[in-house]
């Protein structure tokens, strides 16, 4: 919609002598027409600005995970490669927006569409710069997969020498003299993994030793700090080729939830292994519910419908009650988020027509 809104929102307005002859609710009955001088506006309502922010969880599989039992006595590794998410937070900022369910049309006098534009001057802009209805990601931060992981890499061949005797003729004399030759040999994963395990077992003996004392060199408490530190990295990249990594990264989701009513409404959806939505609902057990309970019970939904009956009457006005918001998911009470003044927890009020002085908190959109 590219019309320009704006929200009026002023403790007195005082209109001429000549006050507003009619308000028609819009669209207008089939066949009816409004002459004379009018300005549209739409009553405001209550939106969220949801903030959520997500852990998304990698799991990628070690090298020679089939081996980290029988070389390392390890049951509990990452077998394949896996992704899911899990909410971390959850937070909601209330704004006002046009609710385009409830537009009207003001017959007003030529003295008010003089200070139409003083009106709009004096009036407040009550919607986000970046408010968009599409769902923004951010990544908060991200963790990579470590150097050595990533640019792991155990050749399938090694070099082997061949030691044998070769028969030769020196000065007329039939010698053996020793030789040997240089070949490539494959080797088979268990091969790679077991020189992964021996890899491990020799930087535990060797953390043993510095702790035990055994050196020869009289290291300094600061200098066998940072070898023990090396030595355990050093055990750690070996022992993620059998383990596997577990990666976290956190997303930032930020998008706006316009409740039609007081019923419960559902803000999002999280499948545990695609993410977050905020428009795909057909999985209920992945729904998060907005949950709503108005302080004061009224009939305000009998009030309204008797109200929009009203036909040529003076202008529609709406104001915010305190509701009690509370997000839920599986019928389960998440997060409480308080009292939250909402303008669709109350009924549609019709001013009287033809008063020469208006006390309007306020209106509604301009456009």
């Amino acid at each position: 919609m590219k019309k320009f809104f704006i929200l009026l929102s002023f403790s007195l307005l005082i209109f001429s002598s000549q006050a507003q002859k009619a308000v028609y609710a819009l669209p207008l009955d089939s066949g009816q027409s409004v002459s004379g001088q009018t300005l549209n506006y739409m009553l405001p309502t209550t939106a969220f600005e949801m903030t959520v922010t997500v852990t998304k969880v990698r799991e990628v599989q070690g090298y020679y995970a089939d081996y980290a039992e029988s070389l390392l006595g390890l049951n509990h590794v990452i077998t394949e490669n896996h992704t899911s998410y899990k909410i971390k937070a959850v937070q909601i900022k209330p704004i006002t927006v046009p609710d385009p369910a409830h537009t009207y049309l003001a017959l007003i006098s030529g003295k008010q569409l003089q200070n139409l534009d003083a009106i709009k001057a004096a009036a407040i802009d009550n919607l986000p710069q970046n408010y968009t209805p599409l769902m923004r990601c951010n990544t908060l931060s991200s963790t990579p997969i470590p150097s050595f992981f990533k640019n792991y890499s155990d050749p399938s061949f090694t070099e082997m020498e061949d030691s044998f005797v070769e028969t030769k003729i020196i000065d007329g004399v039939v010698t053996q003299v020793p030789a040997n030759h240089t070949k490539l040999v494959s080797r088979s994963n268990k091969q790679k993994a077991q020189e992964a395990a021996d890899a491990i077992s020799k930087s535990r003996k060797d953390q043993y030793s510095l702790v035990a004392g055994e050196q020869e060199t009289p290291y300094s408490a600061e200098a066998i700090d940072r070898m023990l530190s090396e030595l355990k990295q050093w055990e750690k990249n070996y022992l993620d080729l059998f383990t596997g990594l577990v990666l976290e990264d956190e997303l930032e989701y930020t998008f706006y939830v316009t409740p039609e009513s007081m019923d419960d409404l559902v803000a999002f959806s999280l499948d545990p292994e695609h993410g977050l939505s905020n428009t795909d609902f057909s999985d209920a057990k992945d729904n998060y519910m907005l949950v709503f309970s108005p302080t004061f019970v009224n009939s305000y939904a009998e009030e309204t419908a008797s109200q929009e009956n009203i036909k040529n009457n003076g202008f529609r006005i709406r104001n915010a009650v305190p509701v009690h918001v509370m997000l839920q998911h599986n019928g389960q009470n998440l997060i409480d988020f308080g009292s939250i003044q909402m303008l669709q927890g109350s009924h549609i009020q019709v001013l009287p027509t033809n008063q020469k002085h208006l006390d309007i908190e306020s209106i509604g959109f301009i456009f």
